[in-house]
């Protein structure tokens, strides 16, 4: 048997559960299918405008199911963690990505301006109350 750990994001995610999770929160897995060029266990389905796409989260490896979805026209992304044995809302894991993505972001934005310029901008917005 094989252990859980080796499999991408530590989740064996088939196309019967993929299926399952589409259609609990889509209502419809009608166009769900195997992303060719990704690690196993990557699905997608389209629905109109809307791309969608259901995997393993191997990018914080929380061991849940990510499900996201994206508007064709615009920027940005919805994400939902969800516990792969009970397809129900794992809010731990979005708190733990959200975290994650504030200090990529905090990283990002000192890295392109400079720490003086952003210590700055802090006490100027600190002191504005």
């Amino acid at each position: 048997m094989t252990k859980k750990n080796s499999y991408p994001g530590g989740v064996k995610l088939t196309a019967t559960k993929a299926r399952a999770v589409a259609m609990q929160e889509f209502g419809t897995a009608k166009g769900l299918t195997k992303e060719e060029t990704a690690m196993p266990g990557y699905f997608k389905m389209r629905l109109g405008n809307l791309f969608i796409r259901i995997h393993p989260d191997t990018y914080d490896g929380t061991g849940c199911i990510v499900v996201s979805a994206e508007l064709a026209f615009a920027t940005g992304q919805t994400l939902k963690f969800l516990n792969p044995d009970t397809l129900q809302d794992d809010y731990n894991a979005l708190e733990r990505y959200c975290k994650r993505a504030q200090r990529d972001d905090l990283k990002d934005w000192v890295l392109t301006n400079g720490a003086d310029y952003c210590c700055e901008e802090v006490k100027r917005i600190w002191e504005r109350g």
